[in-house]
């Protein structure tokens, strides 16, 4: 059974117009709604047939239109936070693994013997920083091209 795919946040934030478009679209469902329901009880069921009010429809459907434009907006805020966040953390992963290699160089150089627990320590470190990105952000683990120790073998 195959994995469910997430998509990635980056294509998960919505366009205004896409904003806009969609409270219009809820404001003037539940006006229609509302105008429609009001029809029906007073015209079909009641049979009294005086104007329609169309003031509290209103109303209600300007009141949707702005929760959900506000609603919106907010979720879209959020979801940009988020990939500023996971921006700074790859950011930061990619100095750190920068920094790391020249410390496993610096040690190699230095003495043979005290490679191995500096590798060790290096190889803690970043299956750390893999662990953090892959709760984070799913898709920066795949952009890892070799370890500092693959490029240390090699």
């Amino acid at each position: 059974m195959h994995p469910k795919i997430e998509t990635p946040l980056s294509r998960q934030i919505v366009s205004d117009f896409t904003i806009w478009l969609t409270s219009l679209l809820a404001g003037l469902t539940v006006f229609a709604l509302a105008i429609f329901f009001q029809w029906l009880i007073y015209n079909d069921w009641l049979h009294d047939h005086g104007p329609l009010r169309v003031v509290g429809s209103t109303l209600s459907g300007v009141l949707t239109f702005g929760i959900a434009f506000r609603w919106q907006f907010v979720v879209r805020r959020r979801k940009l936070e988020m990939l500023r966040r996971f921006e700074t953390i790859k950011w930061m992963t990619d100095r750190i693994r920068n920094s790391l290699q020249a410390i496993e160089c610096v040690t190699f150089a230095a003495s043979r013997e005290a490679t191995e627990p500096v590798r060790d320590a290096v190889d803690v470190i970043e299956g750390v920083l893999n662990e953090v990105l892959a709760e984070n952000h799913p898709p920066v683990q795949s952009d890892r091209t070799t370890s500092t120790r693959e490029v240390a073998q090699s």
